[in-house]
Parts: C-alpha cells; structure tokens; sequence
C-alpha cells in the first residue's frame, strides 16, 4: 500500500493524523504533500489547529468527504 493509501485509510477510520504520527506510524514522511495530492484528487481534508497543554500549536487533518466517483 502506498503512503497516499496508508494515510487516507488513517483519514477515513477517524484516526488522529498530524505531522507527528504519520511520521511514527508509518503513514507518511511528507504530510503536507501527500495532504495536498489527496486535496488535488478531490478529497476534502479540513486542517484543525490544536495546541498542547504546554500551550506549543500544531497541525492535524480530518477527512471531510471523499470525491464522487465519475461514472
């Protein structure tokens, strides 16, 4: 499975994906990229900053929809 494939399937279970864990779980080494080839496929990725508790700021993604197939 590709990285594309390893993430949009992290996407669609609900999965928390940030930069952090894509990297950690194998998911994908350039989130930001494979973000924005998904986006360019028709995927709608809503981008959610959070900050922790030690107040630092970061970047995870939620699946929104997926494109409608095109018969």
């Amino acid at each position: 499975m590709t990285n594309e494939g390893k993430l949009l399937g992290a996407l669609r279970k609900r999965m928390r994906v940030t930069r952090k864990t894509a990297i950690q779980r194998g998911w994908s080494e350039n989130l930001t990229a494979d973000i924005s080839r998904l986006r360019n496929r028709g995927f709608d990725i809503d981008t959610v900053t959070a900050k922790t508790p030690e107040g630092d700021s970061y970047t995870r993604y939620r699946l929104i929809a997926e494109p409608e197939e095109v018969v």
